[in-house]
């Protein structure tokens, strides 16, 4: 079966146009509505005030996609709303349904939309994966096998799929380690090199690299889950037989030896694990090195004005062969953009460092501080009070996004900016704990570049977190 036989061939299309970021933010509000309900759906005028609240926040009329909106044309937010609202039902991604007597109509994700927007709400939030956690399950179940009832179906296929799971999650944090690796080969300029690797330290150290080496070290429970194995293939070996067979409806022998594989299974996956931290060690050593290495010559080569005297300075070190050129005078052709002075004009001692003398010196008694008033006490503690309220801290930014928020789906950082300008520093607040976890507000990143206030930044919409 091929993979369109299942998806709608138009399915992906709104989101290869020229408005795909458009679609891509309905449908992830859609999802952020639909998806604690119980058949994924929602009220068809909350749809539609959903979609006109999120083109009013975009403040203009977007062009449409003439391929599959040929002659429609919008005027305002609501009806611009709707015809993007009814391209993505056209599309597959939602569908009608029927409401009963005096029930209002109400508007589903369809069953393979559902699939793939889980895909697509774990890529905006991976989630982070607990790698202790996994094995310390496997070994308590191996631990109290013999209180077990079902051995196999509760105990040993639970921990041998564990096991996949661990080792999925890091092949998969071991490929992010390479693609970064890899794009860091391509031409880029040196903010983007310092950018990228800000982003591996965020993403791959901070999250996961430096956990499983530290509080989630992998191989903590290794011994004992061993000898839980052993167990496996011994005291417990029968018991396990029998489960098998009732669970997989086999015979005697083959549950035995189905048996056996598994466990083998487990064991080999735990040596698939120790070289997975083998070459994920390796390969986090190298990105480091080669983005350390490569930013700095790319800071050395940009044409900045520290590029060009590291250029020079090479040139000479190149071009000087005996001591006693380093005092004849600069006759290269270099010597247009600075100039050399020989030594012999100013004297050998004028590059000698400056001596400090070391004399020691009385110390002199510092006069007593005069008492501090209570006037004076009492506004030095609302200047602290003051400042705590100011701080940039998460619980000021989830206040400031509350109210900014206020009766409003979505707002823009330029309109903040412009209305809230004694406000800009909490602005930044916003997308500088745009990642934590505690956050009470969402953000989405635009491409665009904008100017408020003597300031440029990179557009983002902030709205609340569900």
């Amino acid at each position: 079966m091929n993979l369109f036989d299942l998806l709608n061939p138009r399915m992906f299309r709104p989101l290869t146009g020229r408005n795909q970021r458009i679609y891509a933010d309905l449908l992830m509000l859609i999802w952020d509505r639909c998806s604690t309900s119980q058949d994924y759906s929602i009220g068809k005028g909350a749809l539609t005030e959903l979609a006109e609240t999120y083109m009013e926040g975009l403040g203009t009329i977007l062009p449409l996609d003439e391929e599959d909106s040929p002659g429609e044309s919008a005027t305002d937010a609501r009806s611009q709303g709707l015809l993007f609202v009814r391209r993505l039902r056209d599309a597959g991604w939602v569908e009608d349904l029927e409401g009963g007597y005096e029930e209002e109509n109400r508007t589903a994700l369809s069953a393979l939309a559902v699939r793939l927007l889980q895909l697509f709400d774990e890529l905006l939030h991976p989630k982070t994966v607990t790698y202790s956690g996994k094995l310390l399950k496997a070994y308590r179940l191996l631990q109290d096998m013999e209180h077990e009832k079902s051995p196999y179906e509760n105990v040993l296929k639970e921990v041998s799929a564990d096991m996949a799971d661990l080792n999925t999650s890091l092949r998969q944090l071991n490929a992010s380690i390479g693609s970064y690796i890899d794009q860091l080969t391509r031409n880029r300029t040196p903010q983007e090199v310092l950018d990228l690797f800000q982003q591996y330290e965020d993403e791959v150290v901070v999250a996961a690299y430096h956990r499983f080496k530290t509080s989630d070290n992998l191989f903590q429970y290794r011994t004992e889950i061993l000898e839980g194995l052993d167990a496996c293939n011994g005291q417990y070996a029968e018991a396990l037989a029998a489960d098998y067979c009732r669970v997989e409806r086999v015979s005697e022998s083959e549950a035995a030896i189905a048996v056996r594989r598994l466990v083998q299974k487990v064991r080999d996956d735990l040596e698939i694990m120790r070289d997975l931290l083998s070459e994920i060690d390796r390969n986090h050593v190298t990105y480091r090195k080669r983005a350390v290495q490569r930013a700095q010559f790319m800071l050395l080569s940009d044409g900045s004005a520290q590029g060009k005297i590291s250029d020079l300075l090479r040139y000479y070190a190149q071009t000087i062969q005996r001591p006693e050129e380093l005092f004849e005078p600069d006759e290269s052709p270099l010597s247009r953009h600075w100039k050399f002075y020989p030594t012999e004009i100013l004297g050998r001692n004028f590059l000698k460092p400056a001596v400090n003398s070391r004399k020691p010196t009385p110390i002199e008694q510092a006069p007593p501080e005069p008492p501090i008033s209570e006037e004076e006490l009492q506004r030095q503690q609302e200047l602290l009070l003051e400042y705590v309220r100011q701080a940039v801290t998460l619980e000021n930014v989830n206040r400031f996004a509350g109210q900014v928020l206020n009766h409003r789906e979505t707002v823009s950082a330029l309109e903040l900016a412009s209305t809230q300008s004694q406000e800009f520093i909490k602005i930044i607040g916003l997308h500088t704990y745009s990642q934590s976890p505690d956050r009470n507000y969402e953000i989405s990143e635009q491409e665009e570049w904008v100017s408020c206030g003597g300031f440029r930044f990179q557009q983002f919409w902030i709205r609340r977190r569900s």
